[in-house]
């Protein structure tokens, strides 16, 4: 929409606004959420709680059967007038106020509405299981009854759109008449109180969805009722301007007055102060509340929040803009007004203006207040060179240690991406204390930051690593522990019900086993040689490792390292427990965190590249055999093939390939130089390939034993066939050391080699008895070993 001609408040003020007829309200899309939560809710209820819906049901009709008859029958009747008569005041009321168009918009909504209860109807009768149908219609209803009621729906509906909020009386009336038409059905039909709920739920779904889609009339005050509400308050303004679009948290205006000072107002609104709540709300779950404050849906709140962290961080003394005023605007707008600084921002900041900027937010923090707002767009510059820093919204002025050290991590970043890792570190520095600027290692890490300063760090891949190796580099100080900043990952969500699905797998197989029978006929003194190889992979693990670390390590503790890895991979999802246990080992060893990162990954690498040589050796010997061979299923060709076009569909898009790039090469160019000395080291490459053989070796030792233990003949090249495309299924799924997928792909694939269902399913359960649920308790003694002796 274009700006509006400067319209005149007054004879001396003129405002420059943009107004749109019709807004979009942040808040009714976390109406929604909350509407379509309320309604998967009732749903499910109405699924795994039958029973107790069932006996709301029969409590409320014996209540009701003590009523007298004539009060039910005259509820009945004003219901039944209700129902007709509601509906058309609203209409009445919508023509008189001359809201034609919103009251087209409600009628089409409320059709809307019982379309989508005409089509949820169809589908409940459909495909929806008795438990559900029963929960929403009582037994011996008739057969006309639907299971979802189409005009409470409606109602909601056309209500919704035309507004019932702001008007007490009209709500009043919408209250009585619904509670008489719910007691109403409830009596003279066999509907449940649940179908009631889910159809006032689902109006209410259908009219916030078309109300958000298409937009609520703009009440908001506009410019020439904020100059004039500014006025009021002393703040006479000649000039008032419009400086930022729509779509934020609040509205900005440069406002000039009498007197030719410039000052910046921003207009909170009460239907924009919910702008990113479900994104905070999300965040709250995820991160602790310490980072992530709850999500604020009041006005007042909000203004009254940044108000007192303006006035306390201006009784520091810190360089930026001053807050004014705080004037209310109408009953849903407050305007805050800040004195405007002129600045540019500040792009080539010299050492001294660094210095400036660290001392000034170090006087924040020693008063314990927070900006979370030091992001490198924010920052200003005067003309005369001192530093501004911006106007302080999201922070707090009764800070903890974790949200200093977090703001330190922001302003550090950012001033990273703009002079260079080392400067910035420098200039920190000389601010900070060495164990301070140590201490902002443990949350520096992308989760904690905001949106704009992780896009930062996604546009400058490696930035975090770069400035945790300088800190480190220049402090010379033990990094301490990561932080704990987050409440819920959602991989340990998705961990956690895979190993429920992994669980509901194995509890199916061994269903169909006689284990006693099976147990009794085991051959034990194969037992000894399982966990024999089960040993020899901790071995394997540390000469893996060992070859490519250039470094002295401690064999004997590297080995114990292995087994600690094996309890930190038990309790955290594959893939990252023992690589995090082995980088942080030889982090305490010595080595640089690039280093240490470069070892642990080209020993990963080396042991991948040796798994799939194997594979292939193997696959091709069973091949040859004349025994039973593997057979290869048809679906694991089309998985190879439908991977191999998505790479290549991946590399042939430039966007995607310059992505891969960004992320692969750095790390490539820091892993090369190492890994050049390396080659000049034969012996120690000898050691790693020693070790990556020496460990697939011994896992498939440990179920060829354990196969042979139950009475099975799968020849050795069949036996690691299956373990070694069963460890790679298991690597995939998303659960501590692949449970659940490893026990099932290992069976069915000794079961399709020739060995009898129920000694294939124990071999494998001996199998993983010794190689992952043994070492878990010797993993955790050998971990608190090795953390008391800081090896750890």
């Amino acid at each position: 929409m274009k700006p509006q001609r400067p319209q005149p408040v007054a004879p001396s003020v003129e405002v420059v606004d943009v107004t749109p007829a019709r807004v979009r309200r942040p808040l009714d899309l976390v109406r929604l959420v909350g509407l379509l939560l309320a309604a998967l809710l009732l749903t499910g209820l109405g699924l795994v709680a039958s029973d107790t819906s069932r006996g709301v049901n029969d409590d409320l009709v014996r209540l009701l059967a003590e009523a007298p008859p004539v009060l039910v029958r005259a509820l009945r009747t004003l219901a039944a007038f209700g129902a007709l008569v509601v509906p058309i005041a609203f209409m009445v009321r919508e023509l008189v106020r001359a809201q034609t168009r919103r009251l087209i918009e409600a009628l089409v909504t409320g059709m809307i509405a019982i379309a989508v209860v005409e089509v949820a109807d169809r589908l409940i009768d459909a495909f929806a299981s008795e438990a559900l149908h029963e929960a929403l219609i009582r037994p011996g209803a008739a057969a006309s009854v639907r299971p979802l009621d189409t005009y409470l729906a409606a109602l909601l509906a056309f209500v919704t759109v035309v507004g019932v909020s702001q008007d007490p009386r009209w709500r009043g009336l919408l209250v009585a008449t619904t509670g008489l038409y719910v007691i109403s059905v409830f009596t003279a039909t066999k509907v449940s109180l649940l179908s009631l709920m889910l159809s006032l739920v689902i109006g209410a779904v259908v009219g916030v969805a078309v109300r958000y889609l298409a937009g609520s009339l703009n009440r908001r005050p506009d410019g020439r009722q904020i100059a004039a509400a500014l006025a009021e308050r002393g703040i006479a303004l000649r000039r008032l301007e419009r400086t930022a679009p729509d779509g934020e948290e609040h509205r900005s205006y440069l406002g000039t007055d009498c007197e030719g000072r410039q000052l910046q107002v921003h207009v909170l609104d009460r239907d924009l102060i919910a702008s990113g709540a479900v994104y905070n709300l999300y965040r709250l779950i995820r991160i602790r509340a310490e980072i992530a404050p709850s999500p604020a849906l009041s006005l007042e709140r909000v203004a009254e929040h940044r108000s007192l962290l303006a006035m306390a961080a201006a009784a520091t003394g810190v360089a930026m803009p001053r807050l004014v005023a705080g004037v209310r605007c109408g009953p849903d707008a407050i305007a805050l007004v800040y004195d405007r600084v002129t600045g540019s921002p500040l792009t080539e900041p010299t050492d001294r203006q660094l210095d400036q900027l660290w001392t000034g937010v170090l006087t924040l923090h020693r008063s314990r207040i927070t900006h979370r707002g030091l992001r490198a767009a924010n920052l200003l510059v005067e003309p005369d060179g001192r530093v501004l820093l911006p106007i302080p919204r999201d922070g707090t002025p009764f800070a903890t240690d974790l949200r200093i050290n977090l703001d330190r991590v922001e302003l550090l970043v950012s001033t990273a991406a703009l002079v260079g890792v080392p400067r910035a570190v420098r200039s920190a520095r000389g601010t900070l204390t060495d164990s301070e600027l140590a201490a902002i290692v443990a949350v520096l890490q992308p989760i904690a930051l905001t949106p704009q300063t992780r896009e930062a760090i996604r546009n400058n891949p490696g930035l975090i690593e770069a400035v945790r190796e300088e800190i480190e580099g220049q402090t010379r100080q033990p990094a301490p522990d990561p932080a704990r900043v987050e409440r819920v990952r959602p991989r340990t969500i998705i961990s956690v019900v895979a190993v429920l699905v992994a669980g509901y797998l194995i509890v199916g197989q061994l269903g169909s086993v006689d284990l006693l029978t099976v147990l009794t006929s085991a051959r034990w003194e194969w037992l000894p040689l399982v966990l024999a190889a089960s040993a020899g992979t901790y071995l394997g693990a540390a000469l893996a490792l060992t070859g490519y670390v250039g470094e002295r390590l401690s064999f004997l503790r590297t080995v114990l390292v292995q087994l600690a890895a094996s309890f930190a991979g038990f309790v955290t999802p594959p893939a990252v427990g023992g690589l995090a246990v082995n980088l942080r080992y030889l982090r305490k060893a010595g080595l640089r965190t690039a280093n240490a990162a470069t070892s642990v990954g080209m020993a990963q690498v080396v042991n991948g590249a040796s798994h799939v040589v194997l594979l292939i050796a193997f696959a091709a010997a069973t091949g040859v055999s004349t025994r039973h061979s593997v057979p290869i299923p048809g679906w694991a060709f089309f998985a190879l093939g439908t991977l191999g076009v998505a790479v290549s569909v991946a590399l042939a898009v430039p966007a995607t390939r310059r992505w891969l790039l960004a992320r692969l090469l750095p790390p490539l160019a820091e892993a090369l130089p190492r890994l050049l000395n390396l080659l000049t080291r034969p012996a120690k490459l000898a050691e790693g390939l020693l070790g990556a053989l020496l460990l697939n070796g011994c896992y498939i030792a440990a179920l060829w034993f354990s196969v042979h233990a139950f009475g099975g003949g799968a020849a050795l090249a069949q036996v690691a066939v299956v373990y070694l495309a069963g460890s790679a299924i298991g690597a995939a799924a998303p659960t501590p050391g692949g449970l659940g997928a490893v026990e099932v792909a290992l069976s069915t694939g000794l079961a399709a080699a020739g060995m009898a269902s129920a000694a294939a399913i124990s071999a494998v359960l001996l199998f993983r008895l010794a190689t992952f649920w043994l070492p878990v308790p010797a993993g955790w003694l050998a971990m608190q070993w090795l953390q008391r002796r800081e090896a750890l």
